[in-house]
C-alpha cells in the first residue's frame, strides 16, 4: 500500500536527482579541465622564471665582458707595436737568406752537372 503513495515520489526524486548529477557530472569535468590548464601556467611560469634569471645573468655579465676585450684590444695593439720591428728583422733576415740560399743552389746545381774528374 505505501509502495502505491511512495512511486510518485520515488519517481520524482530519481528525475530530479538525474537532473542534478549529470550537471555535477559535467562540473567536474570542467574543474578538472580548468586544473589542468592552471598546472600548465604554473608550470609555464617557472620555466619563464628560470629564462628570466638566464637572462639576467647574461645581462650582467656583458659589461665585463666588454672591458675584458677592450683590455684585450689594447693588449694586441701594443704586442704588434713592440714586435713590428722583429718582423721587419725577420723580413730582412729572409731577404738575405734568400740572396745566399739562391747562389749557394746554383753553384750546387752546377757542382752537380759537372761529370766526376777521374
Amino acid at each position: 500500500m505505501l509502495d502505491f503513495a511512495t512511486r510518485p515520489i520515488r519517481s520524482l526524486l530519481g528525475s530530479a536527482e538525474h537532473d542534478v548529477v549529470e550537471p555535477l557530472q559535467e562540473t567536474r569535468e570542467i574543474e578538472a579541465h580548468i586544473l589542468d590548464a592552471v598546472e600548465a601556467i604554473h608550470s609555464a611560469t617557472a620555466s619563464i622564471e628560470q629564462h628570466v634569471a638566464v637572462i639576467e645573468t647574461l645581462a650582467t655579465s656583458v659589461a665585463p665582458l666588454t672591458s675584458s676585450v677592450d683590455r684585450l684590444t689594447d693588449t694586441m695593439v701594443d704586442l704588434v707595436a713592440l714586435l713590428a720591428p722583429m718582423a721587419e728583422a725577420e723580413r730582412g733576415l729572409q731577404r738575405v737568406e734568400g740572396f745566399f740560399g739562391r747562389r749557394h743552389r746554383k753553384e750546387r746545381t752546377a757542382s752537380q752537372d759537372d761529370p766526376p774528374k777521374s
